[in-house]
């Protein structure tokens, strides 16, 4: 998996924590594959479709970017 995918699927768990079973998220957390079945639940928990956790691309299927709070 490449580093950009691998972000991209750290933020679609970060969305959705508990799609996966633990063990797999530690693993895809680590860089690991996901198997198909997990990357299409994840991306459709996150809101988002399988080929942009993938590839990145389109960018209209881009997860929303996170809160930031300001200090």
């Amino acid at each position: 998996m490449t580093g950009t995918m691998t972000a991209r699927v750290r933020a679609a768990l970060a969305i959705a924590p508990n799609v996966v079973p633990a063990r797999f998220a530690d693993a895809y957390q680590r860089g690991g594959t996901p198997t198909s079945t997990h990357l299409v639940a994840l991306a459709a928990a996150a809101g988002t479709t399988p080929i942009w956790l993938m590839t990145g691309w389109p960018e209209a299927h881009a997860l929303p970017a996170p809160e930031r709070t300001r200090p």
